[in-house]
């Protein structure tokens, strides 16, 4: 009788616990998946897109623990240097991220990420634009020999004083070379790598008076390249109000040199 019912029921019971199993892990995919979407749109909702106002929002919070100062040409003819130029290393902080990619006293930075460092004004202005944890390098002039040493910026101890800033008014909305895009294309064929867009130019503005126009790519500032938003706005915050900085830009196939006098900021 059993093995009867077992022919009879045992078939359909299978199948019902197949479908059921079937059903739950399909059921447990879709969660998942749901989880996994949602966890995407929080990290995409954390990132918030690199502009003038959050930029400042951050700047000056990135440290390395190195005291620096300007070259010297005394400074300069002992590292077989052609000028001084640079940033001088006067003392490194124990254990700080200076001390830890082996920068010690003495020695000169003569580059931040690939662009030139004239002065120590300007090593800490691109220090202060960086982001606290992503990598910097610096080509460093050691005795006799450069080196290239790379650095994860902390955040700025609270014991030391704080970054205190008058931040200048340009007037533009500006943004990253699309990849692509028609700037982009016009940068190939000037043989030019990165840039910044200009998006929008602010009527009255500063931009405005020096010519500056909406779909120019501006190239450099103050004879050094640009070629991330990053760098532009760190130049940028660099500058005090009523300074004059040259910029070089490309406007379609035509390059020309701007002379911008930024004001006070109006916010």
């Amino acid at each position: 009788m059993m093995s009867d019912n077992i022919k009879k029921y045992g078939l359909p019971a299978l199948l019902i616990i197949s479908l059921f199993f079937n059903a739950f892990a399909a059921l447990m995919l879709l969660q998942n998946s749901t989880s996994t979407a949602s966890a995407l749109q929080g990290d995409e909702a954390e990132k918030i897109p690199l502009d003038y106002e959050n930029f400042k929002a951050g700047w000056g919070n990135a440290w390395i623990g190195a005291s620096i100062s300007d070259v010297t040409p005394a400074q300069a003819a002992k590292a077989l240097l052609d000028r001084p130029e640079g940033a001088y290393v006067n003392s490194v902080t124990n254990n700080s991220p200076a001390q830890k990619a082996d920068i010690r006293p003495g020695n000169i930075l003569l580059s931040f990420n690939g662009r030139k460092i004239r002065n120590a004004l300007q090593f800490q202005n691109d220090l202060a634009g960086s982001e606290i944890g992503v990598e910097i390098y610096l080509c460093v002039s050691k005795d006799d020999y450069r080196e290239t040493v790379y650095i994860l910026p902390e955040k700025r101890p609270l014991s030391l004083p704080p970054v205190m800033k008058s931040y200048p008014y340009l007037g533009v909305t500006v943004d990253d070379v699309s990849e692509g895009s028609n700037e982009e294309e016009h940068l190939e064929d000037a043989e030019k790598e990165g840039g910044v867009l200009v998006e929008y130019v602010i009527p009255g503005s500063p931009a405005e008076q020096a010519g500056l126009l909406q779909g120019d790519i501006i190239m450099s500032f103050n004879s050094r390249k640009t070629r991330t938003l990053r760098e532009f706005l760190s130049d940028l915050a660099g500058c005090e109000p009523g300074q004059t900085v040259r910029m070089c830009i490309i406007r379609e196939e035509i390059r020309k040199t701007l002379f911008v006098t930024l004001t006070r900021s109006v916010i």
